[in-house]
């Protein structure tokens, strides 16, 4: 009898014990949400030429460290060259002609100013006559002849006027500024930054990958040669079930394990949650309204009613000198979030 009671104590206790451990798992795993579906990411830039023509220089190599400004390639710039001293001459070719334009502008105006006094002349002297014929100091015809004077010489004022005015629409001047020099200083500025473009530089800091080309190649216009990784901010997109992202807000640490080296795992802080994902069932992401570039989380198991997993950045603290400083785009991790942490309050809350 008193055995099956001590039994039976034992059996109650390691079913306490039991129930103790399992609410401990759940609390830890209530304040510390984790995922082994993760991936080490980094911004991508895509190194691509804004002109067309053959490589003539390739100075760099695959998984070549870079800084902002080095020279990444150089193609024949020889067409764009004689372009741009086409354009330079026809800008002094245009100031030229505008020259010339503003000279006849000039003659035309000296016209128009003579034509206008003998206009002037010609009104007063028929003006004058006028009184005199009916005087009979003074013949029909003369005063017929001094009124067809001062109509033709004022149809040559209003002549001369329009003259001036085709010349300065010639001209092509608006608030002081020449539009025929703008636009051919415009062509050579175009012709000029073509030149530049011939020399690809580095946007930011990072390092060459995918480099899979060699000088001769042609280079077409927006076709991406290569890709530079930019490596100032590293950061995970860890996929958490959505049943765990109430308890994760901005702001909050991390502690990211890669699946090169577990044993130094990295901290980090939370950033943000991606809004949207795109449906495992719904439109399609071509048709009208469909979810554009919206990120796709596959599901990790087959139950009939799978909570959807939404992505959550967290922005890497690496340590100068760190051993994990040598971070891989693509890598696996597992994260664990500390919600005990401090939070952020995010926008609209």
């Amino acid at each position: 009898m008193k055995a099956s009671i001590v039994a039976a104590g034992v059996r109650l206790l390691l079913v306490l014990v039991a129930v103790g451990v399992i609410f401990l798992v759940a609390e830890n795993l209530r304040t510390f949400p984790r995922t082994e579906d993760a991936e080490v990411r980094a911004n991508v830039i895509g190194v691509a030429p804004q002109v067309g023509g053959s490589i003539v220089r390739l100075p760099v190599v695959d998984n070549q460290w870079v800084r902002e400004g080095d020279v990444l390639m150089e193609l024949d710039a020889r067409p764009y060259e004689a372009e741009a001293a086409r354009a330079r001459a026809r800008l002094e070719l245009v100031r030229l002609e505008v020259q010339a334009l503003r000279d006849a502008i000039a003659e035309n105006e000296a016209v128009l100013e003579e034509r206008r006094a003998r206009a002037t002349y010609a009104r007063d002297h028929y003006e004058r006559l006028l009184p005199l014929l009916e005087g009979k100091f003074a013949s029909p015809d003369r005063v017929e002849k001094a009124g067809s004077e001062a109509r033709s010489t004022t149809a040559l004022v209003i002549e001369g006027e329009a003259a001036v005015a085709r010349a300065r629409n010639a001209l092509g001047e608006v608030d002081g500024r020449n539009t025929r020099i703008e636009e051919a200083a415009a062509a050579l500025r175009d012709a000029e930054l073509k030149v530049g473009f011939c020399r690809v530089t580095a946007p930011r800091d990072g390092r060459v990958t995918n480099l899979q080309i060699a000088p001769g190649s042609y280079a077409a216009v927006g076709e991406q040669i290569f890709t530079l990784v930019d490596t100032s901010v590293w950061y995970v997109l860890a996929n958490f079930r959505e049943t765990d992202l109430q308890r994760i807000v901005p702001g909050q640490t991390a502690r990211i394990f890669l699946m090169s080296d577990r044993r130094l795992p990295l901290e980090g802080t939370v950033e943000g949650i991606a809004l949207a994902v795109s449906p495992l069932a719904g439109s399609s992401r071509s048709a009208p309204g469909g979810e554009g570039l919206l990120s796709r989380v596959e599901p990790t198991f087959d139950f009939i009613q799978l909570a959807s997993r939404f992505p959550v950045r967290i922005t890497l603290k690496i340590p100068p000198g760190s051993k994990q400083a040598d971070l891989r785009m693509g890598g696996k991790a597992a994260v664990v979030v500390d919600t005990r942490s401090a939070r952020e309050e995010a926008p609209g809350q």
